[in-house]
């Protein structure tokens, strides 16, 4: 772990040295001696740099490191989340969630996955499908994507996050109407608008695209894109 900004500070400067730097080149002036060298060792011992002769070079895990780095201010931005929505359609119903956790105690909305590291998109919404549900799909299309950011009633942000949006109307197995996490339910997708503490505008905006779509009024293959910046919500 990278405990500090001297830290990635001299990851930051190293990176832009293809052979690697001399302590000379990535020396800052400004911070004591013995501190900074200490800061240097220790990158080195966690393998963040390597140390060949009298060249420091950034080794792969480094690479992994500082390319999340504002290069500006050295600090690490917070992540934002890369998920799935999945909405599976049946009759013309669609499968919600009502959330059991917070935060957002409560409110209904698609079924959400998060991505995991390294996994394809589509393996997010099968694995995710059958976690939640206990339903298994193998004919999953990807229909579109939104990017959301919530804020609090301060207008302070809590939530950045990238949804792409699955849909298929051809799943089996068992239903699990209830986990710890939250409740799974058949609504008409025309009923949609009247729920009650719903996620807004996403739900009511990808039901639409996908009634465009079952109507033969848009192409499955014509992907939506929306960015959102909902009104502050219960949190």
């Amino acid at each position: 772990m990278v405990e500090s900004e001297i830290q990635r500070g001299i990851l930051s400067k190293c990176s832009f040295f293809k052979d690697g730097a001399k302590y000379s080149d990535i020396r800052n002036g400004e911070i004591e001696n013995d501190l900074y060298n200490y800061h240097l060792q220790k990158l080195v011992k966690d393998k963040f740099l390597e140390k060949k002769r009298n060249l420091y070079t950034i080794t792969a895990k480094g690479k992994s490191f500082v390319t999340n780095v504002d290069e500006r201010d050295l600090k690490v931005p917070p992540s934002y989340k890369v998920s799935v929505y999945l909405c599976p359609v049946l009759n013309g119903k669609i499968l919600l969630t009502r959330r059991l956790k917070h935060p957002q105690y409560g409110y209904v909305g698609m079924i959400a996955e998060k991505k995991k590291f390294g996994e394809e998109l589509v393996e997010t919404a099968k694995r995710g499908f059958f976690e939640e549900t206990g339903l298994h799909s193998s004919e999953f299309k990807l229909i579109g994507n939104l990017h959301q950011v919530r804020k609090d009633k301060n207008k302070n942000p809590i939530e950045d996050g990238v949804f792409y949006v699955f849909y298929t109307d051809c799943f089996e197995g068992e239903l699990i109407e209830k986990s710890l996490e939250g409740e799974y339910f058949w609504v008409d997708m025309n009923k949609v608008p009247a729920l009650e503490k719903m996620f807004k505008p996403s739900l009511e905006v990808v039901v639409s695209e996908i009634q465009n779509r079952e109507a033969g009024e848009k192409s499955w293959s014509d992907q939506f894109i929306y960015e959102f910046l909902p009104e502050p919500e219960e949190y």
